[in-house]
């Protein structure tokens, strides 16, 4: 169900990443960064992918718990392909692409804002994890870069806020406030559908939806850190499995802050600065974030595009 502006957004994220590492590698030591990138066996290969395609497994259960809060029962199998197929624009801002799947569901009665209220709740849990495996960096870097603490301690001040908010009817009462003031226009329709959002968010964010979220969205996210560090060994470079979550995490804050379309380039360049702060070799501090990428990232993508592809013609069987 991808769309032609999607498949516009998609290519163009590839051929910008291409051009990215393209450029990166050329420009640097090319030898030692290939010779690097060729020291992942394909069982190497085989190992850190399945970690990914278990952290989708683990974040498929938390969104299926999510749509069930509403009542809908959707056909396990079917479901995780719509999980999945929403992956192919993992790559948009903020991750926003992957509503797509919200298109899947209509016919099985979710309403959008239900969807796009488990969305936004996923995001919400996400940075909240990524943050607090982001805050050991304040007992494994000693030396530590004041710019990093300031950015984890920002990001963890706004959370403490705006979580406990929207526990709170405060928010959608200064928001229905807004509407009772504002004329029908552009404005007051996306207001309203936020109030919608926000309603539908409310039930998802009780102690107990909010606990099973961040533990197993902690567990998706561990095992995406885990590919980081197992590259970073296959490589010769061995870290604490503490420290490789923790710039792992960093790095895809960073990206994300950065509002570039899968945090291309931003992420990689966090990476590769941290691991040049511990001490690494330039082409390590090169090749690893790029490999730790394609392992995630755009397996990932490739993930959603097969899903797609699975979808599309089941669809044709159907008929």
């Amino acid at each position: 169900m991808l769309t032609k502006k999607h498949q516009r957004t998609l290519s163009l994220s590839i051929l910008i990443a291409v051009g990215l590492y393209s450029f990166i590698i050329l420009s640097a030591d090319t030898g030692k960064i290939l010779a690097t990138m060729k020291q992942l066996t394909p069982v190497d290969w085989l190992t850190v992918l399945s970690c990914s395609f278990i952290s989708y497994i683990f974040r498929f259960i938390r969104w299926n718990n999510y749509i069930r809060v509403f009542q809908h029962f959707i056909p396990l199998k079917r479901h995780f392909a719509y999980y999945l197929a929403g992956l192919a624009l993992t790559t948009t801002p903020a991750k926003a692409g992957e509503t797509v799947r919200s298109l899947y569901l209509i016919p099985y009665q979710v309403k959008i804002s239900q969807s796009l209220a488990c969305f936004f709740t996923e995001r919400l849990l996400d940075v909240t994890i990524m943050v607090f495996i982001a805050s050991f960096l304040f007992f494994t870097f000693p030396d530590l870069d004041k710019r990093y603490a300031y950015f984890i301690l920002t990001l963890a001040l706004g959370l403490l806020v705006l979580l406990p908010l929207l526990r709170t009817q405060l928010l959608l009462n200064i928001l229905k406030f807004m509407i009772s003031k504002s004329n029908k226009n552009k404005f007051s329709q996306t207001i309203e559908h936020l109030i919608a959002l926000l309603q539908s968010a409310y039930k998802l964010l009780s102690i107990k939806m909010i606990s099973q979220g961040l533990f197993l969205g902690l567990i998706a996210w561990v095992l995406n850190g885990l590919v980081f560090y197992l590259i970073l060994e296959q490589t010769g470079f061995t870290v604490e499995l503490s420290l490789a979550l923790t710039i792992y995490a960093i790095s895809i804050l960073a990206g994300a802050a950065s509002f570039i379309p899968g945090g291309i380039g931003a992420t990689e360049a966090v990476m590769g600065l941290m691991l040049i702060s511990i001490n690494s070799e330039p082409h390590i501090a090169i090749a690893v974030p790029i490999l730790t990428r394609l392992a995630t990232l755009w397996f990932a993508v490739c993930v959603g595009l097969l899903a797609n592809i699975y979808l599309s013609l089941n669809h044709i069987q159907r008929d």
